[in-house]
């Protein structure tokens, strides 16, 4: 039998992931993630606790995924603002 132990601290961890993503904490963000990996990878138990678990688990990982992107398009976007500004600049002898 699994130990449901893993999937519950992995929820945990997913949870404070998620709330270091809304702060824009990705520091913190990393650090849990690196603490959460090694759960995610053993075996759930086919309970429908566990399974029920592993779903809100997955739907965490979707709404943290939406919130990685879309600070990694806003940083995207911020560093192309800066590369024009620095043309723009070059461009007229600054």
């Amino acid at each position: 039998m699994n130990d449901p132990l893993p999937l519950a601290v992995a929820m945990t961890l997913t949870r404070a992931m998620l709330e270091a993503a809304r702060e824009g904490d990705w520091e913190q963000l990393v650090a849990l993630e690196a603490e959460r990996h090694p759960l995610v990878l053993r075996p759930v138990a086919k309970d429908e606790d566990s399974v029920r678990q592993l779903g809100e688990l997955l739907a965490l990982d979707r709404e943290l995924n939406a919130l990685v992107a879309q600070a990694r398009d806003q940083a995207g976007e911020q560093w192309q603002a800066g590369q024009d500004r620095a043309r723009a600049i070059a461009a007229y002898g600054g």
